[in-house]
């Protein structure tokens, strides 16, 4: 993920640069803050895949940690958006159960994307190429890829990374189940068609509300069905 420095630069208030060392304190507070960015994606992505498998321990670790990031040094204008994050990573980190925490995130990302829209931060997704193969594993890593293009989607926001996720879910085949490896009494295939349902709105969900929505069941579905074949 990059960001455009120019929009650190904004919200950091870099119109009164002074001295030559005012100028080097002003790169380095820059230097913080898109170490800060790039850390809060890397915990994001990290929860994400922790909740669709069953991690809550994990995902409430790595919640805390962005929780626990600050920009003091932000502007005013700036700091409720900041301040929202941190709340919706508290909230994460608090979830007693997966589906509450799938929920929770979704609100976080929407809080990531608000910010990166007031502060006009162009956020730049490097391409992943969708895992394609027969194999229940190659799908089930599909399964990752698509909702990770989803979370893109979401925080950017990106209109083309979610359309990219929630099509690659629409079309996704659940070869646990059609194969009938699963007993049909564990309730699987209802997941499956929720997870359908939801992708199909997640395509002609347009505002920040709708998607953190579609995202949320997305997520919370990924990780019940998964709890479910587990146990």
């Amino acid at each position: 993920m990059r960001t455009i420095a120019l929009s650190i630069c904004l919200a950091m208030g870099c119109d009164a640069l002074g001295s030559e060392q005012d100028q080097r304190d002003l790169i380095a507070k820059m230097q913080e803050v898109r170490e800060h960015m790039h850390a809060r994606y890397a915990a994001s992505s990290n929860i994400e895949l922790a909740i669709a498998f069953g991690d809550l321990q994990r995902a409430s670790k790595e919640a805390a940690a962005i929780a626990a990031l600050d920009e003091p040094d932000a502007r005013n204008e700036w700091q409720p958006y900041i301040a929202n994050v941190r709340f919706a990573a508290e909230r994460v980190a608090a979830a007693p159960d997966t589906i509450a925490a799938a929920r929770a995130s979704a609100e976080l990302g929407k809080a990531c994307a608000q910010c990166h829209e007031a502060s006009s931060a162009r956020i730049v997704f490097p391409p992943e190429r969708m895992p394609v193969g027969n194999k229940l594993a190659v799908q089930m890593a599909s399964h990752h890829w698509a909702t990770a293009r989803l979370w893109d989607g979401l925080i950017g926001p990106s209109p083309t990374s979610w359309a990219t996720g929630a099509r690659g879910l629409v079309d996704a085949r659940i070869a646990i189940v059609a194969e009938g490896d699963v007993p049909p009494e564990l309730g699987v295939a209802d997941d499956v068609q929720r997870l359908h349902l939801h992708a199909r709105r997640a395509q002609t969900a347009k505002t920040l509300d709708e998607r953190a929505t579609e995202y949320g069941e997305i997520l919370a579905t990924c990780a019940g069905c998964h709890r479910t074949i587990r146990d």
